[in-house]
């Protein structure tokens, strides 16, 4: 996958790209979430882990672009509102504890991932996605 490429599929999967009429928006991360159809899409959160992969060198500059962290930090912050126990997830009993504890998963991976790129530890940075991948995450 190209740079331009990653940085298009985190917008659908943050549902900031425009593109509403674009099945990528609807079943993107965010999109697979609202409305939540009872199954999570494993593929998503691994999509959203190589595009980050892909753009790596891009958190090594002085400075990052700002679409690619809003779109990161709009997957995590709005997936932990959606799912505490007030959100519009969590709240309703819409998810199994099983899925919530994936979700939390997820976003944790995404947050470390996300915090050791900023840091410039990109050595770091996917050895808990790869951890997970490879069945080794606690």
């Amino acid at each position: 996958m190209d740079k331009a490429k990653a940085k298009e599929l985190l917008s659908f999967h943050s549902s900031r790209n425009n593109d509403i009429h674009n099945p990528k928006w609807e079943n993107g991360f965010l999109g697979s979430l609202r409305p939540f159809r009872g199954e999570l899409c494993e593929e998503n959160f691994i999509e959203v882990m190589e595009c980050m992969r892909t753009l790596k060198d891009e958190f090594e500059t002085a400075t990052v672009d700002r679409e690619i962290v809003a779109d990161l930090i709009a997957i995590i912050y709005l997936t932990r509102v959606w799912i505490s126990p007030d959100g519009m997830l969590g709240g309703n009993g819409i998810l199994t504890q099983e899925q919530t504890n994936c979700l939390l998963t997820w976003i944790e991976i995404m947050e470390g991932c996300l915090m050791y790129l900023l840091n410039g530890d990109g050595e770091d940075a996917f050895c808990d996605y790869e951890d997970y991948r490879n069945g080794e995450y606690l």
